[in-house]
């Protein structure tokens, strides 16, 4: 018979309000551990020799050793538990580095100290294992002298994001993608360079919005354009969220404040029918939780933490409190930008494409959105009222504090590598040729710029042959001239027009 154990079974027994979780663990059958990969997550088995007594401090211990540190689950838990009887635990083996854990993380997440004497002697020990989660550097760490733990979370009490380093993300992570850009660019010309940042700028601004269905105004376009150019400058606080925000959206949509009123992502099914996708933070919530986000963001900004993972990390979690009215889905994606041009991902003078390729891959960035959210739908509570406005009865705060990344980080590694190979090396490429093609049609026509960029589209977008119907506009041109500038473009201009 199949038993749960540890966090699992520390759910039911209390009741806890939580998400469906990623990692489950499970007593028998077999008499070795075995790992089952689930569309709803791992479950991991473990043979009867890791029965416990059935006590919940000894589904905890084995939690703690074998399941890692769940923040959602234990920030539930601390809350039912009696903290004498977690004090005595503590205790019993005061200098055991999963105690010490247990012990500091109650007092972190609840502000309460447990009555257990503070620690004299013994080594420091981190509160997560470095190679086992995404966590703070040194430089940023802070130790915690009761415990004798170095406190590596790399968030606050109110929002700590959580990344477990699965091999997958331990390979991304060796392969050094900010070099492989770095490397990608270095053989291309500065003045080539200073081009192909102009219009990967052009073209990433007009995929962030096709991934909403929108088409923007010349406006938006050169306004959201300028948003990106700065991307990383400036400290990402509340002031400059909302500055952006004004920035992106119509006049009138602009807003001084987070939002006031309930948000949530739907399908209109039919009249007074919707399809709820997505259900964002309550409005009551959004002000004490943005300040913890802005302080968590602050902090992996400003370290020597993994600029992907900071990425993932920083921008899905802002589109899942969704803070604003309008915008967020634009925030979110900018917010990439910010994190990798900040930590030095890429170099300062290109814009690395991302959204392009989410764009091109929107079952796979449906997937990273629906990570979270098809987790989070079941738990909520709500009235959708007929005039489309929404009602969230229950508290849910918690939900997004301590949210899993891990699979979203892995598939955004994906589309980071992804990027550099389909996006960036080939848009220079592209550049390179179009150059080229240039420079040769000029050998036979000097003719301005805008008549050549006209040649070679025209020419591109009739599979290789000048189109007889644009003839007109290139009177001055004789037929042999005509057939030797569609024969430089053939043989240079080798990648199709890119369809935007």
């Amino acid at each position: 018979m199949i038993e749960k154990i540890g966090y699992s079974q520390l759910i039911d027994q209390f009741s806890l309000n939580v998400l469906e979780q990623p990692l489950r663990s499970y007593l028998g059958p077999g008499s070795t551990k075995s790992k089952e990969l689930t569309p709803d997550g791992l479950k991991v088995h473990y043979p009867e020799r890791f029965r416990t007594d059935g006590s919940w401090q000894e589904h905890l211990l084995f939690a703690i050793k074998h399941e890692g540190v769940n923040l959602e689950v234990l920030n539930a838990l601390f809350r039912k538990i009696d903290a004498q009887e977690l004090a005595s635990l503590v205790a019993a083996t005061p200098h055991g580095v999963y105690t010490r854990r247990l012990w500091f993380l109650y007092e972190f997440l609840t502000g309460r100290e447990l009555q257990v004497a503070p620690l004299k002697t013994g080594s420091y020990d981190y509160v997560l294992p470095p190679d086992e989660y995404f966590c703070l550097d040194e430089e940023h760490s802070w130790k915690a002298k009761r415990q004798r733990l170095v406190c590596n979370l790399p968030g606050n009490k109110d929002f700590c994001p959580v990344v477990r380093l699965t091999s997958h993300i331990r390979e991304y992570i060796q392969k050094d993608l900010a070099s492989q850009v770095t490397e990608a660019i270095a053989g291309y010309p500065s003045e080539l360079i200073y081009r192909a940042n102009s219009f990967l700028c052009l073209k990433e601004t007009k995929s962030l919005y096709a991934i909403e269905r929108q088409t923007p105004s010349q406006k938006r376009t050169a306004a959201f354009m300028n948003v990106l150019h700065d991307a990383g400058k400036n400290k990402l606080d509340k002031a400059l969220l909302l500055q952006l925000q004004n920035a992106i959206v119509e006049e009138r949509y602009k807003e001084d404040d987070y939002r006031s009123s309930q948000v949530y992502v739907g399908q209109t099914l039919s009249p007074g029918r919707e399809l709820i996708h997505f259900i964002g933070l309550k409005p009551g919530d959004l002000s004490q939780f943005m300040a913890a986000y802005l302080e968590t963001a602050g902090r992996l900004v400003e370290s020597s933490c993994d600029a992907i993972i900071s990425a993932a990390v920083l921008s899905f979690a802002f589109v899942f409190i969704h803070p604003f009215e309008d915008g967020n889905g634009r925030l979110h994606r900018y917010l990439l930008h910010h994190v990798l041009n900040a930590k030095r991902f890429n170099p300062e003078n290109i814009i690395f494409p991302v959204s392009a390729l989410l764009y091109k891959n929107a079952k796979l960035y449906d997937a990273m959105l629906e990570n979270f959210s098809k987790r989070l739908l079941p738990a909520v509570d709500y009235d959708l009222h007929i005039d489309g406005s929404m009602t969230v009865k229950n508290d849910t705060v918690d939900f997004y504090r301590h949210i899993d990344f891990t699979q979203i980080v892995e598939m955004f590694f994906g589309v980071v590598e992804e990027t550099i190979k389909t996006e960036l090396v080939p848009e220079l490429d592209y550049l390179v040729r179009w150059e080229r093609a240039r420079s040769s049609m000029r050998d036979v026509v000097d003719m301005p710029d805008k008549k050549v960029t006209q040649f070679i589209l025209f020419v591109q977008q009739n599979h290789g042959r000048f189109p007889k119907s644009r003839r007109s506009l290139f009177q001055e041109l004789t037929d042999e001239e005509i057939e030797a500038l569609t024969k430089i473009v053939k043989e240079n201009i080798l990648l199709p027009l890119t369809q935007m």
